[in-house]
């Protein structure tokens, strides 16, 4: 090659040195600064007059660069890499590596300068989340065993805050208060923080039934008691019923839609006269208890249907508290999401966590069974997970299979006909026939589909599905 063409060659390679986008730093073996590329004075906000034929040491020690690596290099012989920020606000990482003769010995030192302000300004904003979540883990922490620990329910949305000070409102009035909402959203955790926030209420005593859990047979005598030899059966010393056992208290009567139409008559008449005898007695039994009564059924339709007697509907829906489904109120979910995994790690002495891929997936299901679904849901996962870390694979298939799905339902492409009453007709069909097979329960489906269960059943019925 010609001394033409090496200086051309030569000069081409400044040029490709010059263009790159890192910053390249060059010195000699005393540390004498002999090159800089133009990157290198953008990423420092250095001039080139400055530094040029300085020694690196002197101008670290001076302040004029805020660190460097080559004169650590020039002393040690080895290679050097560490961020350096820049006094206008520039962050790089810095490598600087020795250059050897044949001989070995040290020649020069190239030092290269990669940008990674925004790599850094990234790794600051995942520390700051990393500090939030924390700081929002220790805060619900606090909140629910502050809530715990005051028997009150861990509420976050506005809908249900609201409904908490109502209830706080009404625990000294003697009213009776009637908590429609669906199932599994907390009714009776409503009543008992009624009952609980009530003046004296740790002496007062809560009693709860189920009425749609006990035959109609023995649902009577366990509410109003019996005497002595009252029916064949009957214990020889007689029993209390459950309005004397509550007197002075609060008496829950859980699922109230089904109860019989014979014992409606009676609790409204010791609602309307605050007096009631035991089967079998002549003795009047003072009533001073409480009455919070609690559906998961659409009480008009069920009066309608002349299965729920209206005198009765109207005296217990004196206070009425509505708790919206979990799937309304989305404050809620994640905070109760968290409680849930925190509660099951202190039962089974574990330290799972939730990835976020999962709470993702869990905020995007409609929770058709509201909070005890949620509950039974998380207590599955943390049982089910093999680390600590519980992952998409431990959500129950059924969530799953529901949100990786936009549509669950196809709507024929065309029909026979423009008549809109017509297609209206066959396509409820069709989404009320595979809503069925997709949810399995009706409950599910009627949850699901937004209707009422009465109504899905007059459908079903009205439609000719079968089982």
């Amino acid at each position: 090659m010609d001394v033409q063409e090496f200086k051309k060659e030569n000069k081409l390679l400044w040029n490709l040195v010059d263009s790159s986008y890192d910053g390249l730093f060059m010195t000699d073996k005393n540390g004498v600064v002999l090159y800089c590329n133009q990157s290198y004075l953008r990423i420092s906000g250095l001039n080139r007059e400055r530094i040029i034929g300085r020694n690196i040491a002197d101008l670290v020690s001076s302040g004029e660069i805020p660190d460097a690596c080559s004169h650590e290099v020039v002393r040690m012989k080895t290679a050097k890499t560490k961020i350096i920020d820049y006094y206008h606000g520039v962050s790089a990482l810095v490598t600087s590596t020795p250059v050897f003769d044949d001989t070995g010995n040290l020649i020069r030192v190239l030092s290269n300068v990669r940008d990674i302000t925004e790599l850094v300004r990234i790794r600051e904003q995942l520390k700051t989340t990393k500090n939030l979540n924390e700081e929002y883990r220790r805060q619900l922490w606090q909140a629910t065993q502050a809530n715990l620990q005051n028997n009150k329910m861990l509420v976050f949305s506005p809908v249900m805050e609201k409904l908490m000070k109502l209830g706080a409102r009404v625990a000294n009035i003697s009213s009776p208060v009637l908590i429609q909402g669906e199932s599994g959203v907390g009714k009776d955790m409503l009543a008992r923080y009624i009952h609980d926030c009530g003046v004296g209420s740790a002496e007062r005593p809560f009693v709860q039934i189920n009425c749609s859990a006990i035959p109609e047979t023995l649902l009577e005598s366990e509410l109003f008691g019996y005497e002595a030899g009252a029916f064949t059966g009957a214990s020889r010393k007689g029993k209390i019923g459950l309005f004397e056992l509550a007197n002075n208290g609060t008496l829950f009567l859980d699922e109230i839609g089904e109860m019989p139409l014979s014992l409606q008559v009676k609790l409204l008449d010791v609602l309307q006269t605050n007096k009631t005898f035991r089967l079998g007695g002549t003795k009047i039994v003072e009533m001073r208890s409480r009455i919070i009564a609690a559906t998961n059924t659409n009480l008009s339709i069920l009066m309608e249907e002349g299965k729920f007697r209206s005198d009765l509907y109207y005296r217990l829906n004196v206070i009425p508290m509505h708790i919206p489904p979990l799937r309304e109120r989305r404050d809620d979910l994640v905070p109760l999401l968290f409680h849930f995994v925190e509660k099951k790690n202190r039962k089974f002495n574990l330290s799972k966590k939730l990835s976020p891929q999962v709470v993702d997936i869990l905020t995007r299901y409609n929770w058709p069974g509201n909070v005890r679904e949620l509950r039974n849901v998380v207590e599955n996962m943390v049982i089910i997970a093999e680390e600590d870390i519980i992952d998409e694979k431990c959500i129950p298939s059924y969530i799953t299979r529901v949100t990786g799905k936009a549509l669950f339902i196809e709507t024929p492409d065309y029909f026979d006909s423009f008549n809109l009453k017509n297609i209206i007709t066959e396509v409820e069909n069709q989404v009320i026939r595979k809503a069925l097979v997709e949810f399995g329960s009706m409950r599910n489906t009627a949850a699901h589909l937004g209707i009422d269960l009465s109504t899905l059943v007059r459908k079903k019925r009205h439609y000719n599905i079968k089982e």
